[in-house]
C-alpha cells in the first residue's frame, strides 16, 4: 500500500507541473521537433515552463521511489491514472470544457485505483534487479524507433497529430520509467547512501536522461496542439502498457497467484487503458480549441 500511496502523491505533483507547463506554452512561440535549438530556447527561456518542468521532475522522482516499493503492475497504472484524474479535475476547476468520455474517465479512475489497491492483498513479487541485456535492447531500440518514426511521419511538411506524438512521447517516457524502476530497486535493496555509486556506475541514470529528453521534446510539441487532459492520458496510458508489460518481464515480477487478486489487478489495469479510448475521440476538437486559445493569448502588434 505504501508504494500505491507514493505513486498517487507523485502523480499529483507531476500533474501540477504539467498544468503549469501547459499555461506557459499558451503564450509561447510555436515549437516544432524539426527545430530543436529553437525549441530549447523557447522552453528554457520561459521561467514558468521551467518551474512546471521542475515540479514534473519531482513527481518523476517520486515515481522512482514508488517503483522500488511495489510491483510495476500496481505502481505504473496508479501513477498514470492519478495523472489523468488530476488533469481532468484541473480542467473542471479552470472551466475548460470536457467531453462525456472524459467525465466517464473521471468516474472510472477511482474504481481502477480501488481495484489495484485491493489486489495488493496478494501482491506478487516486487522485482528490483533487471535482466540487463533485455533492458538495454528494449530501451535503446524504443528510443531510436520513436525518433525515427516521428522524423519520418513529419517529413515533407506532413503534420503529426497531437495524439500520435503523445503516444511516441509515452513510449520514450516508458523507457525512462524502466530505468526509474531499476534505480528504485537499487534504493530499496541498498538504501540511499550505498546506492549512489552503483547507480552512477550503471547505465540507468543515463538511459533515464535519454528517454526523458526525447519524451519531453515530443510531449511539449504535443501540448501546443491539444490541452494536457488530452495529450497526457495518451502519453501516459501508452507508457503505462509499455511499462507494465515489459517491466514485469524485465524485472521477473510475479503476478498474484490467487485468481481473485489477479482478476482485480487485471481489471484495474484495463480500466486505466479505457481512459485513452474515452479521451481520444475528443482529440481533434481539443486541438482546435487549443489553437484558438493560443491565438487569443498571442500579443497583438
Amino acid at each position: 500500500m505504501t508504494g500505491l500511496i507514493a505513486a498517487l502523491l507523485a502523480a499529483a505533483v507531476y500533474s501540477v507541473g504539467l498544468a503549469v507547463e501547459q499555461r506557459a506554452l499558451h503564450r509561447a512561440p510555436s515549437i516544432s521537433v524539426r527545430r530543436p535549438l529553437h525549441l530549447a530556447r523557447v522552453l528554457l527561456g520561459n521561467p514558468r515552463w521551467v518551474g512546471g518542468c521542475l515540479l514534473a521532475a519531482a513527481g518523476s522522482l517520486g515515481l522512482v521511489v514508488a517503483l522500488g516499493l511495489a510491483p510495476v503492475s500496481v505502481v505504473q497504472p496508479a501513477f498514470a491514472g492519478g495523472i489523468a484524474l488530476m488533469l481532468l479535475l484541473t480542467a473542471l476547476v479552470l472551466g475548460d470544457p470536457i467531453s462525456r468520455g472524459e467525465k466517464a474517465a473521471l468516474a472510472l479512475m477511482p474504481v481502477a485505483l480501488l481495484l489495484l489497491s485491493l489486489s495488493l492483498g496478494d501482491g506478487g513479487g516486487t522485482g528490483t534487479t533487471p535482466d540487463m541485456p533485455f533492458l538495454l535492447a528494449v530501451s535503446v531500440g524504443t528510443v531510436v524507433a520513436c525518433v525515427a518514426a516521428v522524423a519520418f511521419a513529419s517529413g515533407g511538411g506532413r503534420s503529426v497529430s497531437a495524439a500520435a506524438m503523445g503516444a511516441a512521447a509515452g513510449l520514450a517516457q516508458g523507457v525512462a520509467g524502466l530505468q526509474g524502476k531499476a534505480l528504485g530497486g537499487l534504493l530499496a535493496d541498498q538504501g540511499l547512501p550505498a546506492a549512489v555509486l552503483p547507480a552512477l556506475a550503471s547505465p540507468f541514470p543515463y538511459l533515464y536522461a535519454l528517454g526523458w529528453a526525447v519524451g519531453i521534446v515530443l510531449f511539449q510539441a504535443s501540448l501546443q496542439r491539444a490541452r494536457a487532459s488530452i495529450t497526457a492520458p495518451v502519453a501516459n496510458v501508452t507508457g503505462n502498457v509499455f511499462m507494465v508489460v515489459l517491466g514485469t518481464l524485465i524485472f521477473s515480477e510475479s503476478l498474484p497467484e490467487d485468481p481473485l487478486m489477479l482478476a482485480l489487478r487485471a481489471a484495474g489495469f484495463l480500466l486505466t487503458l479505457v481512459v485513452v479510448v474515452l479521451v481520444r475521440g475528443n482529440a481533434a476538437q481539443a486541438e482546435a480549441d487549443t489553437s484558438r486559445i493560443r491565438e487569443a493569448a498571442r500579443p497583438r502588434g
